[in-house]
């Protein structure tokens, strides 16, 4: 029996402070900000029409806080409620020492390991990180071929710049450093793609 074709909607949360200064953010669990809440309604607007099976999001405040603002728009659009899910597969990276500085402050603790950092991505963390992006899109590859696996129609994930950009690189849509998303945007892939990657 084929396994039926999942719609899948990706969405980068709204955003927080750490983002408006432009500072690394990955575990630090800040909630959105005033832009970031505005954001989420606004996602929520656009997504409401959808018939949402099930929404994942990260288990970050950032990403749930977005996602249960797209549930409150399904429900209010008299839609039903589509079931919630946070899992940490669908975390940012740990950014480790730079998690909280400027690019600019970064660079200028700890030169050598961003320059390695940033000229070998694949196989390099961030400094004092645990997660290369080879790293990332494994987790993201799992996460992925299980929920195309289920009996959905059509899910939303919520989730992060890096965990976006990592799938969207993987199907050979867009280069990781092509950040197609910017704060409560979206974009919808088909679970073919999933599959195609096996």
């Amino acid at each position: 029996m084929d396994v039926p074709i999942t719609k899948i909607i990706l969405a980068r949360h709204g955003a927080t402070e750490w983002n408006a200064q432009r500072r690394y953010i990955g575990h630090t669990d800040q909630p959105l900000n005033e832009l970031g809440r505005k954001q989420a309604k606004e996602l929520g607007s656009a997504l409401a029409h959808f018939r949402l099976d099930a929404i994942y999001c990260s288990d970050l405040r950032r990403a749930r806080e977005t996602a249960c603002e797209v549930q409150r728009a399904v429900c209010g659009a008299g839609r039903s409620q589509p079931l919630l899910i946070a899992d940490a597969r669908l975390r940012e990276t740990d950014f480790g020492w730079i998690e909280g500085l400027t690019y600019e402050e970064a660079m200028a603790r700890f030169p050598e390991e961003m320059t390695r950092w940033y000229e070998q991505m694949e196989t390099q963390t961030p400094p004092g990180g645990k997660e290369s992006l080879s790293g990332i899109r494994s987790r993201v590859c799992h996460f992925m071929k299980e929920v195309s696996g289920q009996n959905y129609s059509r899910i939303l994930i919520v989730t992060h710049g890096g965990v976006i950009n990592s799938w969207l690189a993987h199907i050979g849509k867009k280069p990781f450093w092509e950040n197609p998303l910017k704060h409560g945007e979206w974009i919808e892939c088909d679970g073919q793609e999933v599959r195609e990657t096996e």
